[in-house]
């Protein structure tokens, strides 16, 4: 029988992007490939490959449950707080990623400040970076990159990366649970 390819897996759409999508597609293989890493170690590594593409200073993964938000994963552990309860995350950026359960991409520019300013650090970041961990229809946590306001915007390759990177963690942070 002939199986039509999906137009998603068609080579030019590939060749598209600018350069960052594959390179770091690649280095979170390596990591999820290597022996002997424990999950806490590789999620980690995941986070700090994912702050040197898009040039960020800090990233988070949590987990949602039992009425608080859990960070399982930080990139400097000592300033992020290790649980929040829900009905205080409205006071963060967090709040707004599970609010929208999408993309939340806030910039600083000279005309818009960033909307609710303060990430997990209890910093204003000039740059923000949150995705929303969705396993089976339900909202597990959020991966979140914070950094200094930049000269330029995202592109639409640095924001598709973030995603990719909630939708690569969705499964060991469903796992951890």
């Amino acid at each position: 029988m002939d199986h039509q390819t999906p137009p998603f897996f068609f080579q030019e759409d590939m060749q598209t992007a600018d350069g960052i999508i594959g390179p770091f597609a690649s280095k979170v293989q390596n990591i999820f490939g290597a022996k002997g890493i424990s999950i806490n170690d590789r999620l980690l590594m995941v986070l700090l490959a994912a702050c040197e593409t898009l040039r960020m200073d800090h990233a988070c993964v949590t987990q949602v449950k039992d009425k608080q938000l859990t960070v399982l994963c930080a990139t400097s552990s000592e300033i992020f707080p290790l649980h929040v309860a829900l009905r205080d995350i409205a006071k963060y950026t967090t709040g707004l990623v599970l609010a929208r359960k999408s993309l939340v991409v806030l910039e600083k520019t000279a005309a818009t400040p960033i909307e609710k300013p303060v990430d997990l650090t209890g910093q204003s970041p000039g740059r923000f970076l949150g995705v929303p961990i969705l396993f089976d229809g339900a909202v597990w946590g959020t991966v979140e990159l914070s950094g200094t306001a930049q000269n330029r915007r995202f592109t639409s390759d640095e924001i598709a990366l973030a995603d990719v990177l909630a939708t690569v963690l969705a499964v060991p942070v469903a796992l951890l649970t």
